[in-house]
């Protein structure tokens, strides 16, 4: 079995790094692994003492005992998360071919770098699959749905895997933005695995937000890829305790934990089950309130851009 570098993003949440860094030497072939760290500098003068602490964990010399071997990479002026991101899984997909991220929040199961690197073997001739996740949301599966495996048009951040030739294919700068956002019919196609997915990319197109993976979800969609998603996640999120940028604390939506009796997974080329797809989907639904905000703040936004 080939055995994929592991890229680990961290920031300022010196507990959460440690608890991931832990679950991730304990994994099964975690002593055949090379793993990066990307550390990124603190944005604020007031920030620089979290960034400080966690820099003391990821370079205790125990984590060399665990992996292959162990790369720190410190930025010297703050990235933000989507260039750290993208910069820093250039750098490593480019060399090796293909790559496993992990999230600083994100907690992994013992057979974790096993699904992982399984997974990228068996899908890497498959071009219609963009990316291997390992986080599933706590949704309802069919009682007849026996795979161990499912399809899905959009996954999670937490922590996936992908080839350099998927990789290669984002346009970070969106260039065909314009044309997009004014086509009702790509708008609504985009938005089958979320009601979300459109707004998040106006969103990013805007300056609303820092995103790499709403770019990767739209690069996906133009090249009709799909994620592999395992029924029973190999990730738990230790970041809903508002730490973090994006996770809010107390949010339990996507809260799941990992169960101690996990199985191997059996690998098997799968379409999108529409039964689970409904379910999916329903994490993402945007209530009433929520919409007719949004609709004022696009007027809003569209009138200021007019007055320009």
């Amino acid at each position: 079995m080939n055995y994929s570098p592991v890229i680990l993003f961290v920031y300022n949440r010196p507990y959460q790094t440690t608890e991931v860094l832990e679950s991730l030497s304990e994994c099964k072939y975690a002593e055949d692994t090379m793993l990066y760290i990307f550390s990124d500098a603190a944005k604020k003068s007031s920030g620089k003492e979290k960034v400080s602490e966690v820099r003391q964990i990821i370079n205790q010399p125990q984590w060399k005992k665990k992996f292959k071997n162990v790369n720190v990479i410190e930025a010297e002026k703050n990235k933000g998360l989507a260039n750290s991101i993208i910069s820093g899984v250039d750098k490593v997909i480019n060399k090796y071919g293909r790559a496993i991220i992990v999230e600083d929040d994100n907690k992994v199961a013992y057979d974790f770098l096993d699904y992982m690197d399984r997974g990228l073997d068996f899908y890497k001739d498959n071009k219609k699959i963009g990316f291997i996740g390992a986080y599933t949301a706590p949704i309802k599966f069919p009682n007849d749905y026996k795979k161990d495996v499912f399809a899905m048009g959009r996954g999670s951040s937490y922590a996936w895997a992908t080839w350099v030739d998927r990789w290669n294919l984002v346009d970070w700068d969106v260039k065909d933005y314009e044309i997009f956002k004014n086509d009702r019919k790509k708008r609504k196609l985009f938005d089958v695995y979320g009601k979300d997915r459109s707004y998040m990319l106006d969103n990013q197109m805007n300056g609303t937000i820092d995103s790499w993976a709403i770019r990767f979800g739209y690069s996906m969609f133009k090249n009709q890829m799909l994620a592999i998603l395992p029924v029973n996640t190999r990730v738990e999120n230790i970041g809903f305790d508002g730490s973090g940028i994006h996770n809010k604390a107390n949010d339990t939506r996507f809260l799941v934990h990992i169960d101690k009796n996990l199985k191997p997974v059996e690998f098997q080329n799968v379409e999108v089950d529409p039964r689970i797809r409904k379910e999916f989907v329903k994490l993402f639904n945007t209530p009433l309130k929520i919409k007719i905000k949004r609709f004022i703040k696009k007027i809003i936004y569209k009138n200021k851009a007019r007055s320009l």
